[in-house]
């Protein structure tokens, strides 16, 4: 069992405790969590896809460490039906990420709102969105203001049946001052540290 703290702001555990309590985040969460490594970082997202997609969720996934490809087979493993959930567009994988972040956060918020009516008209009991947030850290030279004002222009909670989580790998928060670490925190409802941990069912 690892160190775990909850607090009404922080989850910090392995993956077992993270992917319970993840499962229970209440809807308009804007969700920072920092991963160490893929192999955590997939393990956490392809369970909580597992459980959101049970739920009647619709789930967009916007990858950049990954190909759409690598997630697919990620999600696979954990017995989610890959091509029946994008048939059916309960489950979006979308791989080139730019065009999605940069223009402006308004642009993103616009795409939310579409996403929204969606997930209404089909009967749906929500949005999950997980965005891995590296991108920010290769695209336009490193430019930390471009994610700051993008997660900036996010609301802490957002008042639409929306689970917003932005993944950060350690290293890419390990390049930001203690006071910009903090700055990004705090734009977020709650904050969730991984830990390692060995393969959970």
């Amino acid at each position: 069992m690892s160190d775990k703290t909850l607090t009404a702001k922080e989850i910090r555990g392995d993956v077992a405790e993270i992917a319970q309590h993840l499962g229970q985040i209440e809807s308009g969460g804007h969700v920072i969590l920092v991963y160490p490594s893929l192999e955590t970082l997939r393990k956490i997202y392809s369970h909580y896809c597992r459980t959101a997609l049970e739920n009647n969720e619709l789930v967009l996934l916007l990858t950049y460490y990954e190909t759409a490809d690598s997630v697919r087979h990620t999600l696979t493993e954990v017995g989610i039906d890959v091509k029946r959930y994008e048939k059916e567009r309960a489950l979006m994988i979308i791989e080139d990420i730019t065009k999605t972040y940069f223009g402006s956060g308004q642009d993103f918020l616009f795409f939310l709102n579409i996403l929204n009516k969606q997930q209404e008209k089909h009967g749906k009991n929500g949005i999950s969105v997980i965005a891995d947030m590296g991108i920010f850290y290769h695209f336009n030279n490193n430019d930390k203001d471009a994610l700051f004002r993008f997660e900036r222009s996010l609301p802490a909670k957002f008042d639409i049946r929306l689970k917003r989580f932005c993944y950060y790998h350690v290293h890419d928060i390990d390049r930001l001052e203690e006071k910009e670490k903090q700055d990004l925190l705090e734009q977020h409802y709650l904050r969730v540290i991984a830990v390692p941990h060995p393969i959970i069912d």
